[in-house]
């Protein structure tokens, strides 16, 4: 049987300027999330693997879960070596996540290790993104290129100031504002509210909002339903990271208790 590439629906909504809503895992790596997540309705998810202790065995199969339910994942992954990048592809990811992106040069050196010649020196295996190095090339490193979607984060205030020429870069798609690292920068991280309702960091948004618009990028962030979230699409923002594993575990159980101890308490009241 002949392989062929996943496509990437992710990456083609986001360039049509589709809202994306991704939904992140960042402590709870098993399988079975991935597929309540894809139950839930979303088509893509985030797995951390810059704050988290998920490996690649963990990411492997998180991937393979994915692709039983048609949906993409994207990785956050820490910065490090070439080849914890090009890993990360060849188990089948749909993009990386880079954080901490302070210049042009950086996500150029992304670029570089991401993406086949011409535009870039991505080592070349024989994974599971490439039928495990059976499909036809060099069709598989134009398809490559153009599918694997790049992001880079800006959560610094250098970052912020060099964000026209990041957003500039080829083969960047989207600049991912941290809006809680970003609030720390510029020293205001320690004030009451949503930190992306702060005057400098909503200005941020506006700045990287404005070079993406520019550039033809995308604009994404992480910010839960609510007014935070009204202001951050207000500014652009077309990738929502809205939710997280604990967050929704701990939400069910939560309001599952809570609904549990009402009713013990209502049927003991009518005794």
């Amino acid at each position: 049987m002949k392989a062929e590439y996943r496509i990437n629906k992710t990456k083609i909504a986001l360039e049509s300027g589709a809202m994306v809503k991704v939904p992140e895992i960042n402590r709870v790596f098993d399988p079975a999330v991935v597929e309540n997540i894809a139950e839930a309705g979303y088509s893509c998810v985030w797995i951390d693997m810059e704050h988290s202790h998920a490996d690649f065995q963990d990411l492997s199969m998180m991937i393979l879960a994915a692709r039983t339910r048609d949906i993409d994942i994207f990785v956050r992954v820490p910065q490090g070596p070439y080849n914890q990048y090009i890993k990360t592809l060849e188990l089948g990811a749909s993009g990386l996540i880079w954080p901490h992106c302070k210049t042009a040069d950086e996500a150029k050196a992304l670029v570089n290790m991401t993406k086949y010649g011409p535009q870039g020196l991505r080592g070349m295996g024989g994974g599971r993104d490439s039928g495990y190095g059976f499909m036809a090339k060099p069709d598989y490193y134009d398809i490559a290129n153009d599918n694997v979607l790049l992001g880079v984060m800006i959560e610094d205030v250098e970052g912020v100031e060099n964000c026209e020429e990041i957003a500039a870069v080829d083969g960047i798609d989207l600049l991912f504002v941290g809006p809680g690292d970003l609030s720390q920068d510029y020293g205001v991280h320690r004030e009451p509210g949503s930190p992306i309702a702060k005057p400098k960091v909503l200005a941020a948004y506006d700045r990287v909002g404005e070079a993406c618009r520019a550039n033809g990028k995308a604009m994404g962030t992480a910010v839960n339903p609510g007014d935070a979230m009204k202001l951050a699409i207000e500014r652009g923002v077309t990738w929502l990271n809205c939710c997280a594993d604990v967050d929704a575990i701990t939400n069910g159980f939560t309001s599952g208790l809570a609904a549990t101890e009402a009713i013990i308490e209502s049927s003991q009241s009518g005794k």
